[in-house]
């Protein structure tokens, strides 16, 4: 893919959002690179499943989700983020009291010689601009690139003809400019399930595509794409890491969800280890025999020379 002034350009303001943003692989070294080793758990939504898995030492990254909705228990009936998946609306912990909650764990865990504990990551699923909108002063409290930070939303309609509303793009993206220390996790709404077939075509990459160059993302980005779907859009999964700097896939999947194993390792294979979360059930993740694969030769730039190529390239434009 030839390079562009504008998207030479891009790339430079994408390496410079890269050196201020938590890095996954410095921030978990045991990973030795390979994101395919990053552990996650899902849908942590309650007070009870967020004590275990934060003293669940095998546990790096935490996945949540957020609604508008009240806590289970008062009175109030204001509505306020809380975390939970639709169709639930009451929770019995706010995304306020869940976020002071891991920041306090990590922060206690860095002034600790405690060496097996591991201090926990955070993807936050917002399922409507709405509830989004309403939390960035909550999430702004912790965006201090202390442990990784990630942002999630579905913001376009994806496969197979998918009728979820989407979270709005163009509000969605301007609102994360706000950010500092963030990662984007962005991706489509998906209608899939057992004994289905689907992949993501060329026109929804596209989209996404434009959707961050017309706003300005600068910030790093995964990709969130169903299992079942991206193991049947190979060449539409690599153009969508080729065209935009520094960024990863992250696998989902449902239980029950049919997916081609053979073509999901392909897949993994394909664009590496390097470049793939993998956040799917044990079931999947079993059969993918993920360390078997090959650990790849990405091409990557070393973290000492992005100041130098900002600076190169300040200097071009100036």
């Amino acid at each position: 893919m030839s390079l562009n002034g504008n998207t030479f350009l891009l790339c430079a303001l994408c390496l410079a959002t890269a050196m201020a943003s938590p890095d996954v692989t410095v921030f978990f070294p045991q990973i030795s690179g390979n994101l395919t080793q990053i552990t996650w758990a899902h849908a942590v939504n309650n007070q009870s499943y967020l004590t275990s898995t934060l003293n669940d030492s095998s546990i790096m990254m935490i996945e949540a989700d957020i609604v508008l909705g009240t806590i289970n228990g008062t009175n109030s009936t204001e509505q306020i983020p809380v975390m939970g998946h639709p169709p639930a609306n009451t929770s019995d912990i706010s995304l306020a009291t869940f976020l002071d909650t891991i920041n306090t764990f990590n922060t206690n865990l860095t002034n600790s010689t405690n060496s097996t504990a591991t201090r926990k990551g955070v993807k936050l699923d917002f399922k409507t601009i709405e509830v989004f909108n309403q939390s960035i002063s909550i999430v702004k409290q912790y965006d201090q690139g202390d442990y990784p930070l990630w942002l999630n939303a579905d913001i376009l309609s994806g496969p197979i003809n998918a009728t979820t509303e989407p979270v709005d793009a163009a509000q969605f993206l301007a609102s994360a400019s706000q950010f500092n220390y963030t990662v984007l996790s962005i991706g489509w709404t998906t209608e899939y399930g057992a004994n289905m077939t689907g992949s993501y075509n060329d026109s929804q990459v596209t989209s996404m595509l434009n959707a961050i160059s017309q706003n300005n993302v600068t910030h790093n980005i995964t990709f969130p794409v169903r299992a079942g779907l991206a193991a049947e859009s190979l060449s539409q999964m690599q153009n969508l890491v080729a065209n935009v700097t520094n960024s990863t896939l992250t696998l989902w999947s449902s239980e029950g969800d049919s997916v081609n194993v053979t073509n999901l390792r392909t897949l993994i294979g394909q664009i590496g280890i390097r470049k793939i979360f993998v956040d799917v059930p044990e079931d999947l993740r079993s059969q993918l025999r993920l360390d078997t694969l090959p650990s790849g030769s990405e091409a990557t730039v070393p973290a000492v020379m992005v100041p130098m190529l900002v600076g190169l390239v300040a200097f071009m434009f100036r």
